[in-house]
């Protein structure tokens, strides 16, 4: 339904109709539109007249010079207007410049204003190259040829006048005579007057009583009636004059102050309180006039006596009955207060009610005990003695950083006050106990994951642009965490620290940030290989030849090269060349970069440095990868270059702090998920095992190991056991294979036949030590 409007009222009810027989086409009114700006601009000097006065006066050897010192100019118009801007515009700013230079020799500082008030800021070099430019042009010619261009220009635009220009306009306002009497209703007996002060003085005179005639009333009338109507909706009784001229012997004393509005603002209204919001108001925007007629009062006696009645005020009492004055209260007495406000208001509905019916019952009256509130408030008094200073809560806590990407639920629960007094921790609900000679378990179920948040949305390959569909070919998405990251890893050049519990697919975050430096360098279809390369530090060499098939594999399909530099793994310059990707450990890399000449090439082109494990920090190879982040991030302070840096870890208890130390943006590039983002849920099962001694403990330990795999193996599991030293991985081997005979039970851990034991049994002749061909 259409929204009424007024042309259809105006149509409807009016003679006021469309025009029937309009005819002309939209390209005609867009033509007189061109038209009418052409005639416009061309009233003033423009480029085109520049170059075609220069074309008539000087001939065609001298013009080679004139158009080098012309496409100059326009040179510097566009440095200062903007590469972005048209040609209309840069030959404005040109004719600009031109009329600007055209008498100078050295740009002054009247012509920097001129330029810095038309364009805003700009290169002095710009403005230099203009003015030896034009410097240069009109050397050409005499000074009168030069004043023909500009008065041809003036006798072009004639005596036309833009719109608005010949308009007079004065800034001096007309008031009307207050004094001058104004017949009302034709009728002259009857007139008003403008001068608000009689019409007060006659009003105040029509209602005063003869009995009463304080002294402030005829000194000033505004001030002393606005106080009398505050006092009298305030207290919804007649003020006595005493009070009111206690109170305005006060505002005066605060009006004359030299105070400014906004502290007297503040003062009156903790005097007067909210209900004299509209009394503060008319005070400070009458505050000269209420001064000046009291200190120009012809009458002296009048000034006197105010002033003798401030004296009489102050001399019986050394604190004045109004003033700024600082009242502390409890909670209780807070309460009090307003249910003795509460109660006068009450009674004066009554007492209204009562005045308008003529039936005034002393019963229906009920009035508030002032003594009941004194005792009351002693009460109130004793009670906070000996209630503790600091035993309330703060209302207003200090506000918790919150970063967006950190799902960190052990630190949220640090955060709250059960944690920070001291509260005794318990174990999760659904936990389950077992006690036996042997040892005692106690088994933890997993966590419940992470609800999935609104704004979090799968990234599916297929919506990827070309090179992020090559390199995850045969997968449909990315799983939750990696989508979560996508926007930060594939779309910007920010630093990141990715802390996600191990499988959560960290490797495949580290192939988002690859693809987005090889996106950079995608031009026309083509891959400008030797301009970047990628450094993939991993702690292991294990893990670096594991990285280096993962990454191959990946970016095969676009013909990019991975090799892996590691001690056992050298590589001649030619191949270093051609290789887009280095898979290298922390030492290798250090050894490299720490090079002054010959490598030094290779690490000013890198464009990507991926950390695996960067938790390495806070063990003995700590100091190695943090020289490496330094190096990096001085390398960036020194050439101004781009270096992203990223790192992966799975166990990062302080990640702030090493978010910190490789220059990540916490509030971006910050990413910390703890085991609720787990694929795969984890449980815990704690075992206590009893003993004696310390032969005991070692025989229990091992028999609990043999059950717990042997049960693990049953189900169809695969089992890692973690000892604590490299020696006594042979011993508990050989444990779990002897307990195997004897119990029968070694056909549960006999492998299947196939290609892998084929494998597997090959590589046992391998290494050095016999006991590996017992074990398999």
């Amino acid at each position: 339904m259409a929204l009424p409007r007024l042309t259809g009222a105006l149509r409807s009810f009016s003679n006021v109709t469309k025009q029937d027989n309009y005819n002309e086409d939209v390209a005609d009114l867009k033509m007189k539109r061109s038209k009418l700006h052409e005639q416009i601009v061309g009233l003033d000097l423009t480029w085109k007249k520049i170059v075609n006065f220069l074309n008539e006066k000087l001939e065609k050897s001298e013009m080679q010079s004139i158009n080098e010192d012309l496409k100059d100019i326009l040179q510097a118009a566009k440095q200062i207007v903007g590469m972005e801007n048209g040609k209309e515009a840069i030959e404005n700013a040109a004719a600009f410049l031109f009329k600007t230079f055209h008498l100078k020799d050295s740009v002054g500082h009247s012509e920097t204003k001129a330029i810095k008030q038309m364009f805003g800021p700009f290169p002095s070099s710009s403005a230099t190259a203009a003015c030896n430019a034009t410097s240069r042009i009109t050397s050409h010619f005499h000074q009168d040829n030069l004043a023909a261009l500009f008065q041809m220009t003036k006798e072009e635009c004639g005596d036309r006048v833009l719109f608005g220009n010949n308009l007079a306009f004065s800034f001096d306002m007309h008031d009307l005579d207050y004094f001058d009497e104004l017949p009302i209703n034709g009728e002259p007996q009857k007139t008003i007057s403008l001068d608000y002060k009689k019409f007060l003085n006659e009003h105040l005179r029509e209602h005063s009583t003869p009995e009463v005639r304080p002294v402030e009333k005829s000194n000033d009338s505004f001030l002393w009636c606005e106080v009398e109507k505050y006092l009298n909706a305030t207290l919804n009784e007649m003020a006595e004059a005493t009070r009111i001229e206690d109170l305005c012997c006060t505002l005066y004393d605060m009006l004359a102050s030299v105070k400014s509005g906004d502290e007297l603002q503040n003062e009156l209204f903790e005097l007067l309180g909210p209900d004299g919001i509209e009394l503060i108001e008319k005070l400070l925007q009458n505050r000269i006039t209420i001064v000046d007629r009291f200190l120009n009062s012809s009458n002296d006696y009048k000034l006197q006596a105010l002033q003798d009645n401030c004296k009489k005020i102050l001399g019986e009492n050394a604190k004045p009955n109004y003033g700024c004055q600082v009242t502390i209260q409890s909670e209780q007495e807070k309460q009090l207060m307003k249910q003795y406000r509460r109660e006068e208001k009450r009674n004066a509905r009554r007492e209204k009610k009562a005045g308008e019916d003529g039936d005034i019952s002393g019963e229906g009256l009920t009035c508030f005990d002032p003594k009941e509130l004194r005792i009351q408030r002693e009460q109130a008094l004793l009670n906070a003695r000996n209630v503790p200073i600091l035993s309330r809560q703060r209302d207003m806590d200090f506000e918790k950083i919150r970063y967006p990407h950190v799902y960190d639920s052990q630190a949220e629960a640090m955060k709250t006050s059960a944690f920070i007094a001291g509260a005794k921790m318990i174990l999760p609900e659904g936990i389950q106990r077992e006690n036996n000679k042997m040892y005692e378990e106690v088994k933890i179920p997993h966590s419940e994951p992470m609800p999935v948040g609104f704004e979090e949305k799968p990234v599916y390959i297929q919506d990827l642009d070309e090179i992020g569909q090559l390199a995850f070919k045969g997968m449909r998405r990315l799983n939750r965490i990696q989508s979560i990251v996508f926007e930060t890893a594939y779309n910007t050049n920010e630093n990141m620290l990715i802390c996600a519990p191990t499988g959560a697919g960290k490797t495949n975050i580290a192939m988002l940030t690859v693809l987005h430096e090889i996106r950079q360098h995608f031009q026309q279809g083509v891959i400008k290989k030797n301009e970047f390369k990628i450094v993939y530090v991993a702690p292991m060499k294990a893990l670096a030849a594991e990285m280096t098939n993962y990454f191959s594999k990946r970016l095969q399909p676009l013909g990019l090269v991975v090799k892996e530099l590691t001690g056992d793994m050298q590589l001649s310059k030619s191949e270093i060349l051609r290789t887009q990707m280095l898979v290298t450990t922390p030492e290798k890399w250090d050894v490299v970069t720490r090079k002054s000449v010959g490598d030094v090439a290779l690490s000013q082109i890198v464009k990507l440095l991926i950390l695996d494990e960067v938790h390495l920090l806070h063990e003995d190879r700590g100091p190695v990868l943090e020289s490496i982040v330094a190096r990096t991030l001085r390398q960036v302070e020194s050439t101004q270059s781009m270096i992203r840096i990223l790192g992966l870890s799975a166990t990062l208890p302080n990640y702030l702090d090493v978010a910190a130390f490789l220059h990540v943006n916490p509030y971006i590039g910050l990413f910390f998920f703890d085991g609720r983002f787990r694929p795969v849920p984890l449980g815990q099962t704690f075992l206590g095992v009893k003993g004696t001694n310390k032969v005991q403990q070692l025989n229990n330990m091992d028999e609990v190991c043999y059950e717990s795999v042997l049960k693990q193996v049953k189900a169809g599991h695969q089992v890692m056991v973690f000892v604590h030293a490299r020696n006594a991985t042979v011993r508990t081997a050989m444990s779990l294979i002897e307990k195997a005979k004897n119990n029968g039970q070694m056909s549960c851990f006999l492998p299947t036949q196939g290609p892998e034991y084929g494998h597997a049994e090959k590589q046992k002749y391998q290494g050095s030590p016999y006991e590996n061909q017992d074990h398999l």
